[in-house]
């Protein structure tokens, strides 16, 4: 079954819409990322006066060569109190082989030179926020006053298809905020010698805007999915955070009719948080042509996010995440819809990435060549 939306893809942003350069955030508050103490020496481990797995966050317990929370440190995956994580895990015997192994990796995928700190670094096809998933919480929970705020994830696929699609690269030069998601635009960004502070991506943020929202008594709207995997979601969600509102739910076939009905109800609502997941690049064309111009909203486009949450996919154990190898844990479960987005699509964009990386170092641009102009 083919999405109606889809028309979408190539249609030019309306003139009303085209405001230019995006209204840039002002610094919030939050906390910093997490800093690792330094490690017990290897000396020390070998004559047995400090553990091989111990402490690397708290100065009051044994020190350790590694720490049973250094993987997650490391790949910027910081969904929780790291200090209370690696105080449990420290609590329970064994798993040290696990830990060295997500360790090593961590390490590798993480490994270069010192990075320069850029607030939007340009990566592959796209200016994206490198900021901390605190700031990008609150900035998500704080809507637009006048239109909505646009809101989207930038992945390697996403960025793939951005280096070939104008239309594309122009929706995500103009959003609000464009947050990195996955391991893939971590390794990129050491390719380019930039730092990324987390890994911003929309599975292990939906609790924490959830929690927000419902504090803050903010309404949620889901649209995106197949017929019945939003409402599934919706289901779980409100069970799992009493107090929290989801008005509209909705799938995401729809035509440009339903469109605009579905935009009506929620420019009703006066204010809410809209999760729009219907894949790229078909969400990302249609929050700009149905939401951008609805005032308190905020609008974020979430792939697959519902799928998820409804239990209809099974998403990779932390290990794997640990590790950077959730691709990897998707391509296994799904080879056949998976292949091509990793198999081909990881090593294009690594490739895109370093080309950007020759181009800077020869002193051209970094920013990347339009199409026309690569014609």
């Amino acid at each position: 079954m083919v999405n109606p939306s889809a028309q979408l893809l190539h249609e030019e942003l309306p003139q009303a819409r085209a405001w230019g350069a995006p209204v840039r955030l002002a610094p919030v508050s939050a906390e910093p990322r997490t800093t690792l103490l330094p490690r017990a020496r290897l000396w020390d481990v070998l004559r047995g006066k400090s553990p091989f797995v111990g402490s690397r966050l708290e100065e009051s317990l044994p020190r350790g060569f590694l720490s049973p929370v250094e993987a997650r440190v490391q790949l910027g995956i910081e969904y929780m109190d790291a200090v209370k994580a690696e105080r449990e895990w420290l609590a329970k015997p064994g798993g040290k082989a696990g830990v060295a192994l997500r360790a090593l990796i961590a390490s590798v995928l993480s490994s270069g030179k010192p990075a320069r700190v850029e607030r939007r670094p340009f990566i592959v096809s796209s200016r994206v926020d490198a900021i901390t998933i605190a700031e990008a919480t609150e900035a998500i929970l704080t809507p637009g006053r006048n239109r909505a705020k646009l809101v989207l994830f930038a992945h390697p696929h996403a960025l793939n298809l951005a280096y070939f699609d104008p239309a594309l690269a122009k929706q995500l030069e103009r959003a609000d905020l464009v947050l990195p998601d996955g391991v893939g635009l971590r390794i990129a960004a050491q390719l380019l010698g930039l730092s990324l502070p987390h890994n911003v991506n929309g599975t292990d943020m939906l609790p924490l805007l959830c929690a927000g929202a419902a504090d803050r008594k903010l309404p949620v709207v889901l649209i995106g999915g197949k017929p019945g995997v939003a409402e599934a979601c919706a289901e779980r969600l409100r069970a799992n955070f009493p107090g929290l509102e989801i008005p509209i739910v909705s799938d995401g076939y729809l035509g440009h009719r339903e469109s605009e009905l579905l935009s009506a109800r929620v420019r009703r609502l006066r204010g809410a948080l809209v999760l729009v997941g219907m894949g790229t690049p078909i969400q990302e064309a249609w929050v700009w042509n149905h939401l951008a111009d609805l005032p308190n909203t905020t609008a974020v486009t979430v792939g697959g996010l519902f799928d998820f949450f409804a239990g209809r996919v099974e998403r990779a154990p932390l290990a794997w995440r640990e590790m950077g190898l959730e691709w990897l844990f998707r391509l296994l479960k799904e080879p056949r819809r998976m292949a091509r987005r990793y198999l081909i699509g990881n090593p294009l964009f690594l490739a895109l990435a370093m080309m950007q990386r020759m181009r800077t170092r020869s002193g051209a641009s970094e920013q990347t060549p339009t199409v026309s102009e690569r014609a």
